[in-house]
């Protein structure tokens, strides 16, 4: 799953817990733009509720001593684990606590793990589960939120959207295109704005949008950007096209917008005026599945969006001059550095891992990109470097390096820092590890377009590292800091983990002659949702019309314009 806004307080809240720091949550500061700050508006209990002692377990055998059919049934019985526990002491809640074994809500108690984890389930062949995941599914009432009112469009079309639409492509049951038009319809409300661009909330009691706690209420860049694939979908699967062309209003804004690197955009986004607010760059946290989303809907739609296909193009070749930076002493890989302002900060997140799997797509869809292929490629080494290096084999949220200058976040390196960038080229930043799969999407990217085993060993290495250290008592826990023997669990279980995480590792350990979802037939969400890709072609969209106001709206809209009419005359000639 890529970077929501509330997904960085749990990482921040995290971080912070793993040093015994109580968090204080602030807005960001321009003088500190990198550090995700948290919107206020969030339920308390996404936070870690403590941080335990965990357990190693036993490695498993290495890749070379497995047949592909035995590392798949390792892969399938780690989800049967986790899900078991889930259903054991959590079924219905969000997530279950895999250390404590109880639920928690944190994506408003819809039950998160279910509708993610349901097309993993029936790729898997567990249709007994998938088809209890059916049942329970068909029961939701979307009008009562669990923990909070406020619902976040992002979270909630990437996790259950998605969720719900792949559920249907792989079934073909109705209900879960009913169920998903009911609740897109609900988030309908954060779009209508003077842009497009949505609010980050919708209060699903009043049915109101809410803005972000962020500064001018802005929207995080991959947030506003990662709605379109979901929305395209369901207009192609329901005919109704206004779904797409919300989605695609989006875009108008960011056409007009003239930045000084073409294609890259702020990471924050004023809704209501559709400029940028700050001028932190990043392909990492809160802007990444912005690029993300503009490669696959290319892809989605058949080579036909020639817009979007512009915007690939542009992004990328800006990336590639402002983003891009080498290790110092290490220039056989790369990695994604932020800008700010016109300064490359030398740190990248394991998010920005979703990159090289992404480009390598782009590479093989648009001739126009064909060159950047070796830049993928090292991409994919530095990725995997910051897994290689530490203590725990799992790579850490955020890893730094020194650059070809000489230049570190952290200022002058000692101890283990200098050993790890010296030896591996970069080290840990923000220790923890959440469960992330950005790494694994990318390999396997590479490993269905290069049939190329070596992409599965490293995929099995990672898998064996986090059954070592993250397997806790009813499912996998991540853990407070990668770079030590015995690090703490912090007792969550995202639902990506059965969505993203171990699709991912499933699928790359397919038998060449039985690969599921071959990648010129579905294109998958930011959650790993697979949607087919078809002939569709959208209509043109209709002049824009607000939608979803209320009857006080329109009358609040008709005395103010006539107030205006009544009363500017007076003041010009009071003025003269």
């Amino acid at each position: 799953m890529k970077s929501g806004c509330s997904t960085l307080l749990w990482l921040t809240g995290a971080a912070l817990a793993a040093q015994a720091i109580e968090p204080v949550y602030e807005r960001p500061t321009p003088a500190d733009p990198y550090v995700p700050q948290p919107t206020p508006i969030i339920p308390e209990d996404i936070l870690p509720a403590a941080n335990y002692p965990s357990r190693m377990h036993e490695r498993l055998p290495d890749s070379h001593q497995l047949t592909l059919q035995e590392k798949q049934r390792y892969v399938k019985e780690a989800f049967e684990f986790a899900w078991d526990g889930y259903r054991t002491y959590s079924w219905g809640a969000d997530e279950n606590r895999p250390v404590s074994n109880g639920p928690v809500n944190t994506r408003n108690g819809w039950g998160a793990s279910i509708v993610d984890g349901m097309d993993t389930l029936y790729l898997m062949g567990l249709y007994g589960e998938f088809n209890e995941a059916r049942d329970y599914v068909a029961q939701i009432d979307w009008d009562k939120t669990h923990g909070s009112e406020l619902v976040q469009v992002f979270e909630t079309v990437i996790r259950y959207v998605g969720g719900l639409l792949s559920a249907y492509e792989l079934s073909d049951d109705d209900m879960f295109v009913q169920k998903t038009v009911q609740l897109v319809d609900r988030l309908l409300p954060a779009f209508d704005t003077p842009t497009g661009i949505p609010y980050q909330y919708v209060n699903f009691s009043s049915g109101k949008a809410v803005k972000s706690g962020f500064p001018e209420g802005a929207s995080c860049l991959a947030e506003l950007g990662t709605v379109q694939l979901e929305f395209t979908r369901l207009s192609e699967i329901t005919g109704d096209w206004s779904y797409h062309h919300i989605g695609q209003r989006v875009y108008d804004k960011f056409l007009e917008m003239k930045t000084d690197q073409p294609g890259l955009f702020p990471h924050l986004i004023n809704a209501d005026t559709g400029d940028g607010v700050g001028d932190y760059i990043s392909w990492g946290g809160m802007a990444d599945s912005f690029y993300e989303y503009l490669i696959k809907q290319y892809v989605m739609s058949g080579g036909k969006d020639e817009q979007k296909k512009q915007m690939v193009i542009q992004s990328v070749r800006s990336m590639e001059k402002y983003l891009v930076s080498r290790p110092k002493d290490h220039p056989e890989f790369a990695v994604l550095g932020d800008l700010s302002g016109d300064t490359q900060r030398p740190v990248m997140g394991e998010l920005a891992c979703f990159a090289p799997g992404n480009l390598l797509l782009a590479a093989r869809t648009i001739p126009e990109l064909a060159d950047i292929e070796d830049l993928a490629f090292d991409l994919m080494r530095g990725c995997y470097s910051a897994w290689e290096s530490t203590r725990t084999g799992i790579a850490p949220e955020v890893f730094a390096w020194v650059d070809k200058d000489g230049n570190s976040v952290v200022g002058n390196l000692t101890g283990r820092r200098e050993y790890l960038a010296k030896a591996h080229g970069v080290f840990p930043l923000y220790s923890n590890y959440i469960l992330r799969p950005e790494t694994l999407e990318s390999i396997f990217y590479f490993y269905r377009f290069t049939n190329d085993r070596r992409y599965q060993d490293m995929a099995w290495d990672i898998f064996n590292s986090i059954h070592t250290y993250c397997r806790a008592n009813s499912g996998f826990s991540g853990i407070a800091n990668v770079d030590t023997y015995y690090p703490n669990w912090d007792d969550r279980q995202e639902s990506f983990f059965f969505a993203e995480t171990l699709k991912y590792l499933y699928l790359l350990f397919d038998e060449p002659w039985v690969e599921r979802l071959p990648l010129d037939e579905w294109v998958l969400n930011t959650e790993a949702h697979p949607f087919k890709i078809t002939d569709n072609v959208p209509p043109p969209p209709p002049p824009f019309k607000k939608k979803h106001m209320c009857w006080i709206d329109n009358v609040i809209t008709f005395l103010t314009h006539w107030l205006k009419l009544l009363f500017i005359p007076y003041l010009n000639l009071f003025n003269e």
